[in-house]
């Protein structure tokens, strides 16, 4: 007799810890999974954050005799389709057994919470900003994710493929290592090290470092910076304030104000380079603790004062167009 397979909207405390704790389990035999943060999962569920100003969510748990083995969220973030003139729905949150019954059962689910609040189209996995773990993982499984980007097992993307999904769009990592490029940086490209240096000789541009004692003007700024920059990009949507705050707290315990530059033209902040801590070691050492005793909460939060964060990896970018270098 086969076991029978329930899909139900998590409700309660024991729902939220058993819909947290799944991928600890799925992913205990994966040596590059990096856990998220806890705490800041928790909140979501809780609905505890800016994006339910302005969207709507739900959480669901497939189960069979008893044993969690799938879970799924649908969103929709009213904001977002308002914008973009649309009526889509994002999924994610998205965790499951090799399965097909438990793959098709969760995404039926969503599907359906969707359809029937208007959604034309379903987008995802994402958790569920464009930024937060987007897709699939289609290669180098080898190595633990990059900064908010996705990771998932080769059978995730299997399923999505028999289903006939079709791809929204890539979402690329680069790996660069300080040894190869050596101490001169006479791996980039000769255009590339002129423009750099005639920047450096006009006195019109400038780069300075965040300064952290001055938060609030530098969170306007890098705000404003980052919805310019990416004004292009078709579907592109404006971060919302508060939004972004709760992205930058996700950032705070790992922050180091001399890796956040600014660069300046006649005074003015034009674009932004941050760089964090290549964190996602400590965490892996921390998530095997975690696996060998039992204690699926280790966060960050147990990380951020510990010496040995002195690697840096990370990167965020952001700038708008100014006008081109003067031939001086």
């Amino acid at each position: 007799m086969t076991p029978s397979l329930e899909v139900s909207p998590v409700a309660g405390a024991r729902d939220r810890r058993a819909l947290l704790a799944l991928p600890y389990r799925l992913y205990r035999a994966d040596p590059n999974w990096v856990p998220r943060i806890w705490g800041e999962q928790a909140a979501w569920l809780q609905r505890r954050n800016g994006f339910f100003d302005h969207g709507e969510a739900e959480w669901f748990l497939a189960r069979r005799d008893g044993t969690v083995v799938g879970s799924i969220g649908a969103a929709i973030d009213h904001i977002a389709n308002r914008h973009l003139g649309r009526k889509w729905g994002v999924f994610g949150f998205f965790e499951f057994i090799d399965d097909e019954a438990v793959f098709t059962a969760l995404v039926e689910q969503a599907r359906a919470w969707l359809r029937q609040r208007g959604m034309t189209h379903m987008l995802g996995p994402q958790n569920f900003g464009s930024s937060d773990f987007p897709g699939f993982l289609v290669g180098r499984h080898d190595v633990p994710p990059a900064l908010f980007e996705g990771h998932s097992p080769p059978y995730y993307l299997a399923h999505a493929e028999r289903a006939g999904w079709r791809k929204n769009s890539d979402s690329l990592a680069y790996r660069a290592f300080r040894h190869a490029a050596g101490d001169e940086m006479d791996f980039l490209p000769a255009k590339l090290r002129h423009a750099a240096e005639r920047v450096a000789r006009n006195s019109r541009y400038a780069v300075r470092q965040a300064d952290m004692s001055q938060f609030e003007r530098e969170l306007a700024i890098v705000l404003r910076l980052y919805n310019r920059s990416l004004a292009t990009l078709p579907d592109f949507v404006p971060v919302e304030e508060d939004e972004f705050r709760r992205f930058v707290k996700e950032l705070l315990p790992v922050l180091r104000e001399e890796l956040v530059l600014f660069a300046l033209v006649d005074g003015a902040e034009v674009g932004f380079s941050l760089a964090l801590p290549k964190f996602r070691w400590k965490v892996l050492e921390a998530r095997a603790k975690a696996l060998h005793d039992g204690d699926l909460k280790a966060t960050m939060e147990e990380l951020v004062h510990d010496e040995l964060f002195r690697w840096f990896k990370e990167s965020i970018r952001g700038g708008i167009p100014v006008p081109a270098l003067s031939p001086n």
